[in-house]
């Protein structure tokens, strides 16, 4: 017994001089060489990414709100559904091709970089360690939205900006086709982590869970369908009415 005791004993002082894990993400069997502490505060973060995506909103919404020569609305201003569109594909163009590319750039080394950027990376995988990991799977998928997403959205962006009659069948194709495409990213995102991943990728806080990995990727599943769907019925009815167009002509 006092063998047993003795034991348990040096085994707790064993524990203390190695309590803290090597970093803070989940599963802690992940290993993460030469991982490095964010430098920056998670307030500080959270601060900067809302306040850069404000500042954003409000000098497309002066851009979007300011243009008055649209052919399509008939020489007017751009119509409100439009420029509310329009906003939403700016704010995915920049993350797409500023925050999401230099995680393409930097996946391999973010572990032990201590950038404000790389530290955003950091402060997010606390919600899906696959990110800090660099897993092939998130690897993929954020590639396909930097080449082809984000290209997509700046497209609907400046064709929807331009109002030019010949860019409006652009602008529909580009909104589908990015919605689509955001459908179906986060499909696989949500996916493979709730239905595929035998071990949680999250941390036990519900801030992490339903903060992040929820609330933050939500509107990517929620938007695009609204979106999408509009696309749609916009490309439906221009081509049902050039085939009703052409029947008239053959008669």
């Amino acid at each position: 017994m006092a063998h047993r005791h003795h034991h348990h004993h040096h085994h707790a002082s064993f524990n203390d001089i190695d309590t803290r894990p090597p970093h803070p993400y989940c599963p802690p069997t992940l290993e993460l060489p030469g991982y490095a502490e964010p430098a920056h505060r998670t307030s500080a973060l959270v601060l900067t990414m809302g306040a850069s995506i404000t500042v954003l909103i409000l000098a497309a919404s002066r851009l979007y709100w300011t243009r008055h020569t649209n052919a399509v609305s008939g020489g007017g201003g751009i119509p409100l559904p439009d420029r509310l569109a329009a906003l939403w594909f700016v704010v995915c163009g920049a993350l797409h091709t500023v925050f999401e590319l230099y995680y393409i750039v930097h996946s391999a080394t973010l572990a032990q970089e201590r950038t404000l950027v790389a530290d955003l990376w950091k402060e997010y995988a606390l919600s899906d360690s696959r990110y800090v990991a660099a897993t092939p799977m998130v690897r993929a998928l954020e590639s396909v939205t930097v080449l082809v997403t984000g290209p997509l959205c700046w497209t609907v962006a400046y064709a929807t900006w331009s109002g030019k009659t010949h860019l409006h069948p652009v602008r529909h194709l580009a909104q589908l086709s990015a919605s689509l495409l955001h459908l179906y990213s986060v499909s696989i995102y949500y996916g493979t982590e709730l239905v595929g991943s035998a071990v949680s990728n999250c941390r036990p806080e519900h801030i992490y869970y339903y903060g992040y990995f929820v609330a933050m990727n939500l509107p990517w599943l929620l938007v695009p369908l609204v979106l999408g769907v509009a696309s749609f019925r916009e490309i439906y009815k221009s081509m049902a009415l050039v085939q009703e167009k052409e029947e008239a002509l053959r008669l």
